[in-house]
């Protein structure tokens, strides 16, 4: 009885402008992770949250769209690349605000680290998507973003540039992850052009003055991470470079 009052509710929904409620998105997350459900039941709610994602214009009901389907390919492995694939579209549409496209590459990357043969899909998400993303008017979009960087594919030398100016955006917990980014990048150990690190470096001594202190805590972070491969990649300078860092860490 809870199977077929959900379908006919969704059913109703979603041929014209209306969104299923919350309570019938309810209902199918309680089949999704009932392991009793049986697969064409499974297979029918599937089809219905794809269309959901294609037809429903409510910001809210497509955030909790994509959660069950997060929860689908989760419970259910063999739904994981239909899943995948119907994200995707949904996030490469260029009618999507940045938030739910934000969210939807959440799901793609949750999905693709629970099977690990999607992963390669993940290249999908180029350079250009991710700095679009990145640059667009949503604060807690961007700050994701940031913080989640290593779940893509981003070159390195595009995530620099990316880190080190939004260090300049207005708002802290921006600067505090490009910084928290800039160390990471640094572990990677992939950059070799010492003007580069004298750049980064710089900046870093400059939020070491910052008025938020989550900032400069992250800027001391950077210091020493680029100040010691500033050193290591000038042997000739190795002893003035660590103390420059010293003195600045202390200071």
């Amino acid at each position: 009885m809870l199977h077929s009052s959900m379908e006919l509710k969704t059913n109703s929904d979603t041929r014209g402008e209306e969104s299923p409620s919350l309570h019938s998105l309810a209902c199918m997350r309680t089949l999704i992770v009932n392991p009793s459900t049986q697969q064409p039941t499974i297979s029918s709610v599937f089809d219905t949250l794809t269309r959901i994602l294609q037809l429903s214009h409510s910001k809210l009901v497509l955030h909790h769209t994509l959660k069950l389907l997060t929860d689908l390919a989760f419970h259910h492995a063999y739904l994981s690349r239909q899943v995948f694939d119907s994200v995707r579209s949904f996030a490469v549409s260029p009618s999507q605000s940045t938030r739910l496209t934000a969210e939807s590459l959440e799901v793609l990357a949750s999905i693709s680290e629970h099977d690990a043969t999607l992963s390669p899909a993940m290249e999908d998400v180029d350079d250009g998507f991710f700095v679009s993303l990145c640059f667009g008017a949503s604060v807690s979009v961007r700050l994701w973003l940031l913080e989640n960087v290593g779940r893509f594919r981003i070159r390195p030398s595009l995530l620099f540039t990316v880190f080190l100016g939004f260090t300049k955006d207005p708002y802290p917990c921006v600067r505090r992850a490009s910084l928290d980014g800039l160390v990471n990048l640094s572990d990677n150990g992939v950059f070799e052009d010492s003007s580069l690190m004298e750049g980064c470096y710089g900046r870093a001594v400059q939020l070491l003055r910052d008025m938020e202190d989550c900032v400069r805590l992250a800027a001391v972070r950077v210091v020493v991470s680029w100040g010691l491969m500033l050193a290591s990649s000038m042997p000739d300078m190795k002893t003035y470079w660590s103390n420059e860092v010293f003195a600045k860490v202390i200071s």
